[in-house]
């Protein structure tokens, strides 16, 4: 299972102890900003096109910080999977799962039990929004993080339960801040949805590390997220 691309597995042997460093130091950042529009959400208290304009430019300024870091670095931008890779493999694999993910998270429900959905207008704001995140997200915690880590933790499966646990610890402190939410009741009140996290990141992680490209994981990252907030 955790048989590399050759042309991903080249990479990430190249990586050292100050590329994983770099990679921590990357999380500490998303971490910080994300902390820091919480407060200021949980301050302002944002309706809901000011969370999406205000989340929008939190994910492309992290996005810039994280490119930042590979041209700091003196690396090319196909060593976090936007512009080489098997795109098209990596491309028919996350359809494939975006469509079981949608039907898992939207689908199922609505045709059993019905309801109603978000405007379209609601929607194509969300769809943007969604993608932002997504582009985001699968650029720090699988383009550079996950790779990266491999300059401190040589063992596949440590480094990808380590990243397992980061990206899913990433979704907590906005979550405590913003909402007033204590650690144990976001732990044991949405325990489903933090178990969902982490296989979700394993399979994204092997999505990229069989095609080195990580158009699949956005793909299907980004309807999950869809499919999960489109109904009213």
């Amino acid at each position: 299972m955790l048989k590399f691309n050759n042309e991903y597995d080249k990479i990430i042997r190249q990586y050292t102890k100050q590329d994983g460093f770099s990679a921590l130091f990357l999380f500490v950042i998303f971490i910080f900003l994300y902390s820091l529009v919480a407060i200021l959400d949980r301050f302002f208290q944002f309706d809901g096109n000011q969370s999406i304009i205000i989340g929008n430019i939190l994910n492309l300024t992290i996005i810039l910080i994280t490119i930042l870091f590979v041209l700091i670095h003196k690396q090319k931008l196909d060593t976090i999977g936007i512009m080489k890779g098997n795109w098209k493999k990596s491309s028919i694999i996350g359809l494939i799962f975006a469509f079981f993910l949608f039907m898992f998270n939207f689908g199922i429900d609505y045709f059993i039990y019905g309801g109603a959905v978000k405007s379209i207008d609601e929607i194509l704001w969300l769809m943007i929004y969604y993608l932002n995140v997504s582009l985001c997200e699968e650029i720090v915690f699988r383009g550079y993080i996950q790779t990266r880590i491999y300059g401190l933790i040589k063992n596949k499966i440590i480094a990808l339960v380590l990243v397992s646990l980061l990206f899913t610890f990433m979704h907590f402190p906005y979550r405590m801040i913003a909402y007033g939410m204590g650690l144990e009741t976001l732990l044991f009140g949405n325990f489903f949805w933090v178990v969902q996290l982490l296989i979700m990141h394993v399979i994204w992680s092997l999505i990229y590390s069989k095609t080195n490209s990580l158009y699949g994981s956005i793909i299907s990252h980004w309807v999950s997220n869809l499919a999960s907030n489109i109904k009213l």
